[in-house]
């Protein structure tokens, strides 16, 4: 049975406190002072002598391999995300509750929403229980339609700027790879509203059936007298877990415009680590630690609690044993926590261990502090200002 009680928090995005930063070199957190919105002041003092994370975050951006973990709070800024907290909340109202919460007092007592629908699942495992079967349902829709808020109208500026400090690295290096533990669309919708293009393994034309050698493609643009020239503005994007527009159709998963009847989901359940052998996880799995083993691989873990084994299990050995790998971990109440992963980590920074860096922080102040490591090109600055103009806003 596995205890979450000292997991690092990232239930909010909301804090008042500048961001700080632990690296070998110092033997305290040091803190980042920025003006509010000043991304140029904040990435000014990330250079500090005391710290040189300006360096280090450079460094990063030019690795061989760029790799993203974007967990829950990346998405908590976003106008009504919900935080862990509010699932519990929620399945307390649906019926079959105290019938599914008495199957384990120690998730009513942790109001662990995770623990309490494994509980339930292993239950049903045993015998044909139709109340808990149809709290598991209801659980599971119910969690589908919270982690379905990104909208139109949702600010998504922070991923926007954070995709484009990601992307828009040099084109003789690989593709950025982001991988994320969120099911919503944020990072869809922000690059699309950035033009950006996502490659996610799923084919291009209708009905788009995932097909992991479509993670391979790539985009190139025909230049007059220059022939083709790679797309600047590219990552590679998979989710690890799932997200609210893949449907299941037998051994087949697609992307959908509505609902989905058949949610291709790894809901919050213990047996995350076996469900993530099944198609699409196991090939974006598969990926995911052969980028941990590279010679010269940066990986940027933000918003994440470290709760997911199957996920941060196979960062923790290449830790271990990659000296290639630099780790720069970004969440907020990092400061004081004693999460048995950032303790290790820790003592491996106390020890002068210059790979990692522990940036205590949210996603959008991490965002101020990115460098930027290439201008907007023509054609960028030419679809900001017409985006920008009165005369083209209708």
């Amino acid at each position: 049975m596995e205890d979450h009680s000292e997991d690092v928090v990232t239930e909010t995005e909301e804090t008042d406190s500048p961001p700080s930063v632990r690296v070998a070199g110092s033997s305290s957190w040091q803190a980042i002072e920025a003006s509010e919105g000043d991304p140029e002041e904040a990435r000014k003092s990330a250079q500090d002598a005391n710290t040189n994370l300006g360096e280090r975050l450079l460094s990063c951006l030019a690795a061989e391999r760029l790799v993203v973990l974007a967990g829950l709070g990346t998405s908590l800024e976003i106008k009504d995300a919900v935080a862990m907290a509010a699932l519990w909340e929620q399945a307390e109202a649906l019926d079959g509750f105290d019938a599914a919460a008495n199957l384990s007092p120690e998730a009513s007592e942790k109001e662990d929403i995770e623990l309490l629908l494994s509980r339930c699942q292993s239950a049903l495992d045993l015998r044909n229980d139709a109340t808990l079967r149809k709290f598991v349902k209801a659980a599971e829709d119910r969690i589908l339609e919270l982690c379905s808020f990104v909208t139109g109208d949702s600010d998504l500026a922070t991923h926007g700027r954070f995709l484009r400090r990601m992307a828009r690295r040099s084109t003789r290096l690989p593709r950025a790879e982001i991988y994320t533990t969120n099911y919503d669309l944020a990072f869809e919708r922000a690059a699309a509203d950035t033009r950006f293009f996502l490659i996610d393994g799923f084919q291009m034309r209708a009905p788009h059936h995932f097909d992991g050698s479509a993670l391979d493609i790539d985009l190139v643009r025909r230049v007059s007298g220059e022939g083709m020239v790679l797309e600047p503005n590219v990552a590679q994007f998979l989710k690890l877990h799932g997200s609210v527009d893949w449907q299941r159709d037998g051994s087949v998963v697609r992307r959908v415009l509505d609902k989905p009847k058949n949610p291709a989901l790894i809901y919050p359940r213990q047996n995350k680590f076996q469900l993530s052998f099944a198609p699409p996880y196991l090939e974006f799995m598969a990926r995911f630690q052969m980028a941990l083993r590279g010679r010269d691989t940066a990986l940027f873990i933000i918003g994440s609690g470290l709760k997911d084994e199957h996920v941060i299990q196979p960062i923790h050995q290449a830790v271990k044993s990659n000296v290639g790998l630099r780790v720069v971990l970004v969440s907020p109440d990092l400061e004081g926590s004693d999460n048995r992963y950032l303790s290790a980590w820790s003592d491996l920074i106390s020890q002068g261990d210059r790979r990692l860096a522990l940036i205590n922080g949210t996603f959008k102040q991490f965002t101020e502090i990115l460098p930027d490591t290439a201008p907007l090109d023509e054609r960028e600055l030419h679809d900001q200002r017409i985006e920008e103009s009165a005369m083209f806003g209708s």
